[in-house]
């Protein structure tokens, strides 16, 4: 009798990470579900699940993580990398957490809303020198300092303007250089600001939610949401209970 050859596939990586500060969500206890029925994943460490063997069937996701608010994924197969599908989740934290500083909510609801996120334009990453559009190259000014990019994704802002715009980085370089997915479909002015971006959850209904932790110092942050396929921006001070509102 031949031996025996055992197959594993990894069908799913999920990278949980908290919305208001970006850092990797360290927490093995972490319950999943598709569609009603448990959906165990291994867990890797800084934030990181696997999912070998589970099948690459579309469904709902419902993720709960002591601490933050519950979060309902549609997973869809035909969105993710053949390869390696892996989905980046930014988890909101609950108000009734102790840990860290006090938070700060946008809640409300919006007919046709889509998506909530928000930048603090005061709080940059890094700045851009220049682009090399042709490679997908992005070179940026780090003085004294390596670059501080170690997620996915940042906002690019246009400071004129009062906009920005979601960049990926597919891959290091160097100290200063990165590749990015794609190139932004806007043009930005040399030195741009680098921000990372607090994202929000939105229901089917228009409901959303997005909070900032209150660290007692200036909290205006430039907030993009997009309504019926329309990006829209608003200047929400979270200081401001009454202005605390995309309405």
């Amino acid at each position: 009798m031949g031996d025996g050859v055992i197959r594993h596939t990894l069908d799913l990586l999920i990278n949980l990470y908290d919305s208001t500060t970006g850092k990797e969500v360290e927490d093995s206890t972490v319950s999943f579900t598709r569609d009603g029925d448990s959906f165990p994943g291994m867990y890797k460490g800084d934030g990181s699940y696997i999912f070998i063997n589970a099948g690459r069937d579309n469904g709902l996701m419902r993720i709960n993580v002591n601490g933050y608010e519950n979060v309902d994924l549609s997973l869809d197969y035909e969105k993710l990398d053949k390869t390696l599908p892996a989905i980046d989740v930014y988890l909101i934290p609950s108000e009734n957490t102790s840990e860290g500083e006090a938070l700060l909510t946008l809640k409300g609801k919006l007919s046709g809303l889509v998506s909530v996120e928000a930048v603090h334009p005061g709080r940059i990453v890094t700045t851009i020198r220049d682009l090399d559009q042709k490679r997908r190259v992005m070179t940026v000014f780090m003085p004294n300092r390596r670059m501080n990019m170690t997620q996915s994704r940042y906002a690019l802002l246009n400071a004129e303007t009062q906009t920005f715009e979601t960049i990926e980085v597919e891959a290091e370089l160097s100290d200063k250089r990165v590749r990015l997915k794609r190139n932004p479909t806007e043009v930005f002015p040399p030195n741009s600001p680098i921000c990372r971006i607090v994202y929000g959850h939105v229901k089917k209904d228009g409901s959303y939610l997005l909070r900032v932790r209150d660290d007692g110092k200036n909290l205006k942050y430039l907030v993009k949401y997009v309504v019926d396929g329309q990006n829209r921006y608003k200047v929400i001070d979270f200081h401001e209970p009454e202005g605390v509102s995309l309405e």
